[in-house]
């Protein structure tokens, strides 16, 4: 008990010193970081919404994450579906377990070079796709581990009742595979939330810029406004704990359900 209070304290102490440094000046942040502020500054929320143009940034976050999400799991489950009950679908896990094991920053160099030849260079498809290839593997490892604990019995009564295979997947292997599917998309969705390297090797247009992308702006080369990105940090946490809050039972029941296991 005592070890799970520290990791807990570990863990959310540095989601609260960035909510307090979100209220205070630079100066205070240098000077104590532990004290309260001694003068609330809500106006750093201000300064970080428009100097890191969030307008924009904001909208393109959601729209390169949950396009790339709903892209992921649609792939994903098809394939885990094909992995889960085709004779040759160990191989075809063993070729998508080998995405698992590539950092990636071993591939921008030819995810760069193949983004130029295609010619989608500062567009938001490239980026989309990248999410997409990247969190693909991952994906498949937990839905297809879902979908093998699935009785075989739910298929044979559907097909006994002349339903296609199409039919199959559609009306009771992804219905059943829900806890794995908020599971992968949720952890596709914080990865893809959560990218800055890819967004500043593959967006060049200010207008299609990331959230992180836009946070991290707002460091100038001699200056920086410390509670306005503290305050930018806060406000691109927030959709993540609103994401767990709502789906935290669906994704409890996958990974106790084992759709991480092996």
């Amino acid at each position: 008990m005592i070890v799970l209070s520290l990791f807990a304290v570990t863990t959310i102490f540095p989601f609260g010193w960035v909510l307090l440094s979100s209220f205070k000046t630079t100066s205070e942040i240098y000077g104590n970081s532990f004290a309260l502020p001694d003068e609330w500054q809500f106006g750093n929320y201000v300064t970080a919404w428009k100097g890191a143009g969030m307008s924009y940034s904001f909208l393109n976050t959601i729209f390169y994450t949950t396009t790339s999400v709903v892209i992921v799991l649609l792939i994903t489950s098809m394939v885990s579906y094909v992995i889960a009950r085709s004779r040759l679908g160990k191989h075809l896990y063993h070729f998508f377990a080998f995405g698992l094991m590539l950092p990636i920053h071993s591939v921008i160099i030819p995810l760069n070079v193949l983004v130029n030849k295609m010619g989608l260079t500062g567009t938001r498809l490239s980026l989309i796709l990248i999410y997409v290839a990247l969190n693909t593997s991952f994906s498949i490892f937990i839905i297809s581990a879902f979908m093998r604990q699935i009785p075989l019995d739910f298929e044979e009564a559907a097909t006994i009742d002349g339903c296609s295979r199409l039919r199959v997947f559609w009306q009771i292997m992804l219905p059943m595979s829900r806890p794995a599917l908020a599971t992968a998309g949720t952890l596709a969705f914080v990865s893809c939330w959560n990218d800055l390297i890819l967004s500043m090797v593959f967006i060049s247009k200010r207008q299609l810029n990331t959230l992180n992308y836009s946070i991290f702006m707002l460091k100038s080369q001699y200056v920086a406004d410390y509670g306005a990105i503290t305050a930018g940090l806060v406000i691109s946490i927030v959709p993540l704990f609103v994401l767990y809050i709502i789906f935290q039972e669906q994704i409890v029941r996958g990974m106790l359900s084992g759709a991480v296991k092996g």
